[in-house]
């Protein structure tokens, strides 16, 4: 048989009833390159059945070629264990004399059996490196030893794939059965909700119906004539297939093309022969180029005309980019109407795999399929599996394993809902552990772990007890538990003993699990017996405690379970241990394609079904300089590429890894042609910072189209409707709030309300925050507590005690530098009789001298609950992490510097020159001045007249800004005369997005 190519140049020339596909293709086998493709075409399909054949990927019917033995992920997971299981037999016997590279390769131990796979799906054998023995790297000397070891469950699982390829099946029979059991499966499977929404959704963009898929297969596979679509590239794999293919069938490839730009398409034109294989267009006549398309590739091949009126939105950063993309999705879904409600914009980004997990993160998507990983029964099990250690002896060849129990792991077993101890869910203590986990920083172990937090209880209680005899009123009420227990300031002493208590034992209760499951670690077992185990000891416990999706999950995971064989072959816990580990978060996936990131954001790649979806709008977004041309590097390690070229004498299929590196160009500009040629509409962006890269630019690819560039704004956060408005002014005296209260509350209202609304009082839980504490309680706590309670030549000793996360050190720079007695107001706060000093104030870090905020300042404000009011006394805050109008020490990094006439760095205006005035008596002060020399004139009035855009930030330790240009400075000449300054920033500052600026010069004023 032979190869043919069929180019187009837009789908509407393939839906013709006169074109060559339409009359001479339609009803043949449609295979694709891609998932996206198939999408796509499905999607078209809408409109009108254009392809009458079954649509398969390349992926699906390479798995059913192959069979489950090789490419499910069970069948995966038993090869990732006997790696393991040989892994450990080099590291004992080290056979290469080296065992750093046995380490080398066990940390590297999936990509080495996707190297194996590979190698194996090719039908190379070790004996294929007998030409290079003496020329091995000492790499590829262990990884032949390991080959060679597994050799025999490799063969035995890929037997139907090697069968196939070596040419002893059958061509017709075989793929015509591989379909059949392909199609059975989409119609006889019974899956409820999303998993049956995910099948109904296969079933469509497969072109089958229920009633004849079986006829529908058969009918195409008689024409003899096998559509592959959209096969910009071609993998070695791949090529082996359709080699195999071609002996019985005739391969029409069917691509997107256009002659006149050769260098756009050099990588359709190198994969599929066009020049060397018979090639055809569709219909004669030629289609209108998108502008866009039109001008890169013009650009591209030389020169261009054409002008395009194309803008690009211009980020800061992820979190910036997901702000203002929610904000437009929540604007559409308001302006639209039922009549016709606004299409959503497809993201697509050559950035996928950078930015995904932030997207999801920040919950602006989710993942398209999810991972056991990704729900809280798969991540139980996955931490559940993840408490060993493994330390090695590298010249013994002895390996020891010990628990590893973290903070993070503790976390996510507690949240996950499957932790039940007698009826009860501990994620109600999520919040305790949180709180507790300073304390018990230095524990790796359950046992410290109980050791700390029971230490922890004791400390508690005789500290309480010891309060108690001097204060009757102590534990009575949370306005006395402020200020007799100073110590809870510290957040693990502000958990209640009961809530400590609970904790306890639920780390016991993951003890017992743990050593029901590994106990015996350097036992053997065999993958069904520990799966059992797991069963009964954890889903069957927790299957009542979830509803619809989640119990869905953990019965499918029941019966997947009791379907695992593995004939008893026994592999060491610690192996089915790390193997469980990728099975679970999705590394051994079972057909090796890239899904894409969610419905609404894809990588790059998927742009090759842009052409066929309904809602043709497009968003290219994270385009930056670094992130196109997208990379087309393959990954063979530890096979040299010295050592590829020797095999390519057997399998010149090899080559294609190294032709599709040296296309990522064209591959790139070809997908970019797609993306724009096919867009109704399409949107530009990319983000300055993306993760640890910094100053990113525009995409050379972008660049050329003379975009115009547009530094975004943060939204507006508006509050949402139907919340229910709150009084802001209250009288704290009457809700029991103490003098002390009252003073953090007119610090910031919203800090006042996380302390004491949402929680009984204020505790800090970070080691910034605990630097400050354990200096003060050095200095207040004499004045706090009755010397009966805490003798002065114990205090040292005893606020040592309440840091055990410190080693001396640390304790012992922070004594010497502490003040040794902190004064305080003489008035005492007095509450049912008992009397209660204002130290107490030190230890909330509330404004002082380092806080940047004057303390008589605060004095005179009103409290008025719930409002922020943000500064750089922020960072003293224990919130925060969790108020999103709090302000990082970063937000004034970019505040204008004064440039001297010799161009040096005069002064930065308001970073020192003012750093001891607190806002609003910079601002008081601003204003006076004004009064002074013209008690009618109000600069704000003025420049409001003047119709300008005004940014006054004075009263958060900001700048007022004007933006505009040099145009403005004759405005600005004029108010020279009355003793204002203001001086021009060409870049602005982030108040202005960049924008060109004036900012107000204070310190120039007489």
């Amino acid at each position: 048989m032979t190869r043919k190519v069929l180019t187009y140049q837009a789908p509407a020339q393939l839906y013709r009833s006169d074109s060559l596909f339409y009359r001479e293709y339609a009803d043949c086998l449609h295979i694709v390159a891609t998932n996206s493709l198939k999408t796509g075409l499905g999607e078209s399909m809408k409109m009108g059945r254009w392809i009458t054949a079954p649509i398969i990927t390349f992926s699906e019917l390479f798995s059913e070629l192959a069979g489950v033995n090789w490419s499910s992920s069970k069948a995966q997971l038993k090869q990732f264990l006997t790696l393991s299981d040989i892994q450990s037999e080099l590291w004992r016997e080290n056979p290469a004399g080296n065992r750093l590279v046995v380490q080398s390769i066990e940390r590297n131990q999936l990509q080495v059996l996707k190297t194996l796979r590979m190698v194996t799906e090719l039908d190379l054998s070790p004996t294929d490196f007998s030409a290079r023995k003496g020329q091995l790297t000492e790499s590829e000397t262990v990884f032949l030893e390991l080959w060679n070891r597994m050799l025999s469950v490799l063969q035995h699982n890929s037997r139907d794939l090697r069968y196939f390829i070596r040419g002893k099946k059958d061509v017709t029979n075989t793929i015509t059965m591989a379909l059949n059991k392909w199609g059975a499966e989409l119609f006889t499977e019974k899956k409820k909700g999303p998993a049956r929404t995910m099948l109904l959704h296969k079933r469509r963009i497969s072109n089958l119906l229920e009633e004849n898929w079986s006829h529908s297969i058969q009918n195409s596979i008689t024409k003899k004539k096998l559509i592959l679509h959209g096969f910009y590239f071609i993998t070695p794999i791949q090529e082996k297939v359709l080699k195999r293919l071609e002996d019985e069938f005739e391969l029409v490839f069917l691509n997107s093309y256009d002659f006149r730009f050769p260098n756009t398409f050099e990588t359709v034109k190198t994969f599929l022969g066009i020049g060397r294989n018979e090639t055809y267009r569709v219909v004669d006549d030629y289609v209108a180029i998108h502008p866009l398309a039109a001008r890169l590739i013009e650009s591209l091949e030389g020169e261009s005309q054409i002008k395009v009126n194309q803008k690009v939105e211009v980020y800061n950063d992820l979190s910036h980019f997901v702000e203002s993309e929610k904000a437009r999705y929540v604007a559409t879904a308001v302006n639209g109407n039922d009549d016709m409600v606004e299409e959503p914009y497809h993201i697509l980004t050559p950035r996928s795999g950078d930015i995904e997990k932030h997207l999801i993160a920040n919950e602006f998507i989710e993942p398209s399929k999810k991972r056991l990983t990704d729900y809280p029964i798969g991540r139980f099990l996955y931490r559940l599996h993840q408490m060993k250690s493994r330390e090695t002896d590298i010249v013994q060849g002895t390996e020891f394993y010990n628990e590893l129990v973290t903070a993070e792991t503790l976390l996510d077993i507690f949240s996950s809902g499957c932790l039940i101890h007698k009826g009860e869910d501990l994620r109600r203590y999520v919040k305790s552990l949180e709180k507790v986990i300073p304390y018990c920083k230095k524990a790796t172990t359950f046992d410290a772990w109980i050791e700390n937090i029971g230490n922890l209880i004791k400390e508690k209680k005789s500290l309480e007890k010891i309060i108690q005899k001097t204060n009757k009123h102590a534990l009575s009420s949370r306005a006395h538990l402020f200020h007799s227990m100073p110590m809870r300031q510290l957040s693990y002493f502000y958990v209640a003993t009961k809530d400590l208590e609970k904790l306890i034992e639920g780390i016991l209760l993951l003890k017992r699990m743990n050593e029901a499951l590994f106990g015996k670690w350097d036992k053997k077992r065999s993958i069904s017996s520990h799966f059992k185990t797991l069963e009964e000891i954890v889903l069957k416990n927790v299957e009542d405690f979830f509803e619809n999706d989640e119990k869905e999950i953990i019965l499918n995971l029941v019966e997947e379970i009791g379907e695992v064989e593995d004939e008893e072959i026994e592999f060491s816990l610690k192996d089915i241990s790390k193997g469980l580990l990728f099975f679970l978060d999705g590394s051994l996936n079972e057909t090796g394609e890239i899904e894409s990131v969610s419905d609404k954001v894809s990588a790059l790649d998927h742009a090759d079904g842009a052409p066929f979806r309904i809602n043709r709008k497009f968003h290219l977004a994270f385009a930056d300089h670094k992130a196109l041309p997208v990379s087309q590097g393959y990954n063979l390690w530890p096979i040299s590429r010295d050592t590829l070229a020797k095999l390519q004498e057997k399998t010149p299929e090899l080559h294609l890894f190294e032709e599709r590196k040296k296309q990522s160009n064209s591959i790139s500009r070809y997908l970019l042609y797609l993306l724009f040629h096919s867009s109704d509409d399409v949107r530009f962006s990319f983000a300055k910072h993306v993760g640890n890269e910094s100053r990113l630019e525009l995409a050379l690819y972008l660049k050329l189209l003379n975009c115009e560039s547009i530094q975004m704004g943060r939204p507006a956060k508006d509050i949402e409707t139907g919340k229910k408005e709150i009084s802001e002014n209250i009288d704290v005296k009457d809700a029991g709030w103490t003098l002390s209260m009252e003073r953090e509350a007119k610090v910031c209202g919203k800090r006042a309300s996380f302390s004491f609304i949402l929680n009984e009082h204020t505790s800090f839980q970070s080691d910034f925050h605990h630097r400050f504490l354990y200096q003060n309680f050095i200095g207040t706590l004499p004045r706090l507590v009755d010397r009966n309670v805490i003798a002065q030549k114990e205090l040292r000793d005893l606020v040592d005690s309440w840091f055990p996360q410190w080693n001396d050190m640390k304790r012992d720079f922070l004594y010497e530098s502490a003040y040794k007695n902190r004064n305080s107001k003489p008035q005492r706060i007095k509450l049912n009789g008992q009397k209660y000093s204002q130290a107490i104030s030190y230890l909330h870090l509330l404004p002082t001298s380092y806080a940047h905020r004057d303390g008589s300042e605060v004095e005179n404000e009103d409290v008025v609950l719930h409002k922020a009011i943000p500064g750089k006394h922020c960072r003293y805050c224990p919130y925060l992490s969790i108020c999103n109008d709090g302000i990082y020490t970063k937000d004034f990094e970019d505040e204008p510097k004064a440039i001297s006439k010799n161009g040096t760095i005069e002064e930065q205006i308001t970073q020192y020159a003012t750093q001891r005035k607190s806002p609003m008596r910079r601002l008081k002060e601003t204003r006076s001045k004004f009064i002074e020399n013209d008690t009618s004139f109000s600069l704000e009035s003025y420049l409001t007249s003047k119709n300008l855009e005004i940014i006054d930030n004075r009263s958060k330790e900001g700048c007022l800004w004007v933006v505009g240009g040099k145009e403005l400075e004759p405005i600005f000449n004029e108010l020279k005369n009355k003793n204002i300054f203001f001086r021009f920033a060409s870049n602005g500052g982030k108040a202005t997005n960049r924008k060109k600026a004036w900012f107000l010069n204070e310190n120039k004023q007489n």
